[in-house]
């Protein structure tokens, strides 16, 4: 029978670091013991399994235009959400598909370690080896638990939190067995692994060790994790990566991978990086269509079936009739609004590129022109005029109040001991990536997020004047070490200009600021760097600060408060101010190679770095002289004359 559990989740979380083939440790809240599933989420062919001949449900699509195009797929499905009552028996009881990772578990109390099955419903418990006699074979090692006979006597065994990846993206339980027998041969029917954790208290690393009860043999793990990187560890027992998958299912795997495996912690950042495609919903040009079928055709289960029935005129106007009577719509106005969007997405489509500079632009070039008399209920913006922000119109050339956006997020794989490249094109990933299914399926796992934000487009010309009077043999440098790491990393070199480090320090400094007076913490801000660095044809200056949150608090109001004339410029004035000192300077502020693989010159968490949501560049490629000059170094910043 299995064991009751209540195992909880949020959506947002599903697209991001606990995606498909990550670990996450689930607790369940019906226990009064406390104890933890280990558990790893399932490909995303096991999702469709859930559902009635393998029809995913309309509610939970999500349709994105450029994103569909750019990615090559249909739709994308936003992770299910447990439901005990719903009209649509489709939607009842849908639970996401976990498998359990890693197999091997131990007995707080005794240490008895125990292999299980990938798919075992319930949690294992302490049951030391009975020999034929009914008695424990090796009872004077595990005599705390000898007793417990009965199973609810018996103590729930703790999942290991050692395992073995490698930068191919494969995942393996460490070989315990292997680990120990060194020199005697491991009999699965007789020998008995007990693990010894530290005791008096000192639960270090240092102090773990795993040995056979039978073969009187054992090791300790501190030789496997703290090794250095060149050293292969299970050179004496000749343990090789299996080129694991178990997301995909127990028996794939990359036969002969030639990587060497690593032994890491189950919690450890390395042993999970999401890919995660993202857009701005640059809506649909459709001309002047009435509000009222505008948002008809916008619910997800309407344009689904809009979709699905649009090839046959007799079958959508079938599918339509009911809604149309119902709400009171024209049938005329309604086809036509239908025609008008399907040409506009399939324009949309076909102007779409897999560039991601070139599909910056296309957002960045949307929000510059778009008409402010045109009112879209997916991007609702205002244009302010820069006189109404005095001073601030010497810097920028505009700003936008962005009331409302949608961003969709899609994961499209993920990537293990090494972090993967936002700013590649989707084809150029690199053979680490790997995939969240078997099948190539014609659509990935996303959320939409509802959200606020403000628009910074930086002046030009003023940029330009700037740029002639600073020194940047200290950014080349920086380039020069962030493209080194990029190489030994396989990927493309990017060419960083002035204006970049510029626009993204500003960023920095000003959410970490606007986190005091909008109402929302630093880790709900982010920001969306709209710079040009290959092609000079499509200008880019500018910044999106926003705020985009799965549920209501991604559109209070306050950040774009926050962006109104009598508020910004005291915001950005509190940020430069802030800026001038930083509590590690003059250390911060002379020195110039700084924060991972040295590629930050003034910037340290104590001033500039944001949480790691927030920022693109994973807090890299900043420079806070950029912004408020250095006078020593005859470094004029970009902003003196306000501070």
């Amino acid at each position: 029978m299995s064991t009751l559990a209540k195992r909880t989740i949020r959506r947002s979380q599903i697209i991001s670091i606990f995606g498909v083939g990550s670990i996450y440790l689930f607790k369940n809240q019906y226990s009064k013991t406390g104890d933890q599933d280990s558990l790893m989420l399932a490909g995303l062919d096991a999702w469709e399994t859930m559902f009635e001949n393998n029809k995913l449900p309309d509610e939970w699509k999500i349709f994105e235009p450029r994103l569909q195009a750019r990615l090559n797929k249909e739709f994308f499905l936003e992770p299910p959400d447990f439901r005990q009552f719903s009209y649509d028996k489709n939607l009842k009881y849908k639970t996401l598909p976990y498998l359990r990772f890693p197999l091997w578990y131990y007995c707080p109390q005794c240490g008895c370690m125990h292999e299980s099955s990938t798919f075992a419903q319930d949690s294992p418990r302490c049951s030391p080896k009975i020999g034929q006699n009914g008695k424990l074979i090796h009872e004077k090692h595990f005599k705390s638990c000898a007793k417990n006979n009965e199973t609810w006597k018996k103590k729930f065994l703790v999942p290991v939190r050692f395992m073995v990846i490698c930068d191919q993206g494969h995942i393996s339980d460490f070989p315990f067995a292997e680990w120990v027998h060194r020199k005697n041969k491991y009999d699965p029917n007789k020998c008995e692994l007990r693990f010894v954790d530290g005791r008096g208290g000192n639960n270090s690393i240092m102090n773990v060790r795993v040995d056979c009860v039978r073969c009187n043999e054992g090791y300790s793990l501190a030789e496997a994790i703290n090794s250095s990187e060149d050293v292969d560890v299970f050179k004496n027992i000749g343990y090789k990566c299996t080129g694991n998958k178990p997301w995909l299912g127990s028996a794939q795997n990359d036969r002969g991978c030639k990587s060497s495996p690593k032994v890491v912690l189950r919690q450890a950042s390395n042993v999970y990086y999401p890919v995660v495609k993202s857009s701005i919903f640059i809506p649909i040009k459709t001309g002047k269509i009435d509000r009222n079928i505008l948002e008809f055709l916008n619910k997800k289960e309407i344009w689904s079936g809009i979709k699905e029935y649009s090839n046959s005129k007799e079958t959508l106007e079938a599918f339509l009739s009911f809604h149309i009577t119902k709400l009171n719509l024209d049938k005329t106005k309604v086809l036509d609004a239908i025609n008008l969007k399907l040409k506009g997405i399939e324009d949309q489509k076909n102007e779409t590129v897999d560039d991601e500079e070139e599909f910056k632009f296309q957002e960045y070039n949307f929000i510059k022109n778009k008409e402010p008399n045109e009112e879209d209920l997916e991007l609702k913006l205002r244009k302010i005029p820069m006189d109404n922000y005095k001073e601030l119109k010497n810097y920028f050339s505009n700003i936008f109040l962005i009331d409302s956006l949608i961003e969709t997020r899609v994961q499209t794989g993920f990537t293990r001991m090494l972090p993967y490249d936002p700013n590649s094109n989707s084809n150029e990933q690199g053979p680490n990536i790997q995939s969240t299914s078997l099948e190539n399926l014609n659509w990935l796992p996303g959320i939409t997020v509802k959200g606020e934000g403000i628009f910074f487009e930086f002046d030009e010309k003023k940029i330009e004047k700037w740029e002639e009077k600073i020194e940047t043999a200290h950014l080349l440098e920086i380039n020069d070490r962030y493209n080194k790491v990029r190489s030994e990393r396989g990927l493309q070199e990017r060419k960083l200009n002035t204006k970049f480090f510029l626009i993204h320090t500003f960023a920095h400094l000003l959410i970490n600021q606007l986190s005091y007076s909008c109402g929302y913490g630093s880790a709900s801000l982010r920001e969306r760097i709209y710079c040009n660095l290959n092609n000079e044809d499509n200008k880019m200056n500018g910044v999106l600060i926003y705020t985009a949150s799965g549920d209501s608090e991604g559109s209070l109001g306050g950040l774009v408060r926050e962006g109104e004339p009598e508020n910004l410029q005291k915001v950005i004035e509190q940020a430069l101010i802030k800026a001038e000192v930083c509590s590690y300077d003059p250390v911060c502020l002379d020195h110039k190679s700084q924060g991972l693989n040295g590629t930050n010159a003034s910037a340290c968490h104590a001033c500039s770095f944001l949480a790691e949501t927030s920022c693109e560049e994973a807090n890299q490629l900043l420079d806070r002289t950029m912004i408020i000059g250095d006078v020593i170094k005859n470094i004029p910043g970009f902003f003196d004359e306000l501070i």
